[in-house]
């Protein structure tokens, strides 16, 4: 446990948000709120733990937390979804228990622990970079396409719906401009971080012999790969396995 508290770190931003909160005598509020959050993140430690993955960091923000593991990009999209549904989880039972005990709490605590906790398992499952949404997005695309494919497709359905969130914040006058160009800058950094993470998928398919549930003897570029998957490429009249087209690939390099 105290390894796990070793991890925690807390964003420079939300030290200002903590003060501001302060200053405007939100005590009780941003107590509520930071609680929630970090209910949220074990729901995700209690699945990255059951999985036996390490946990990096935990960094929280202040609008939620983000939690960082070290694991394979090339590990089991199952697996992946629990962890990513982990905080979702976690609040749903945090909202049973809270109804459970309605009548042990004051009437305007119960309202604001209710709707907090309402509106950030909400804006979590929104499907933009890098929330537990778009994660799960992501994951279920992987199911179907390629990796390369997956990780565009999911940048491009972030950017829509932030326009989209941008317009409903426009609309009804929410001042969430912080939270959007937060956003916006995680989506940006994920464009920018493609090549790396192309490269890293490739190598591990390479240089380990993972575990694969399907196999896929169609396949035509290395832009094809999918997770979970063996792939064999056809040459004239047999087939190479991924890992002598990998071979190629790097040593080309």
């Amino acid at each position: 446990m105290k390894n796990i508290l070793n991890k925690f770190k807390i964003n420079s931003y939300t030290y200002l948000f903590i003060i501001l909160c302060l200053i405007c005598g939100f005590i009780k509020n941003i107590s509520i709120i930071f609680f929630i959050c970090l209910f949220h993140e074990l729901g995700h430690i209690f699945f990255i733990k059951m999985f036996k993955y390490q946990i990096i960091s935990v960094e929280i923000l202040p609008f939620g937390g983000f939690t960082t593991i070290d694991k394979p990009l090339n590990s089991s999209i199952n697996k992946d979804l629990f962890i990513s549904l982990g905080g979702f989880l976690f609040q749903i039972i945090l909202l049973g228990i809270l109804i459970l005990l309605k009548n042990y709490f004051n009437p305007i605590t119960y309202k604001l622990f209710f709707n907090y906790n309402l509106i950030l398992l909400l804006f979590n499952l929104i499907p933009i970079i890098p929330l537990d949404g778009s994660k799960v997005v992501n994951l279920l695309l992987e199911k179907i396409f390629s990796y390369h494919f997956s990780y565009h497709l999911n940048i491009y359905l972030s950017f829509i719906f932030l326009i989209i969130f941008l317009i409903i914040n426009y609309i009804y006058h929410l001042d969430n401009y912080f939270i959007i160009t937060f956003l916006l800058y995680k989506i940006i950094l994920a464009w920018k971080n493609y090549k790396y993470y192309s490269k890293r998928f490739l190598l591990e398919r390479y240089l380990y012999d993972l575990d694969y549930n399907k196999i896929d003897n169609h396949t035509k570029s290395l832009k094809d790969l999918k997770k979970n998957t063996l792939h064999f490429f056809k040459e004239d009249k047999h087939y190479v396995k991924e890992k002598t087209k990998l071979k190629q690939y790097f040593h080309e390099r």
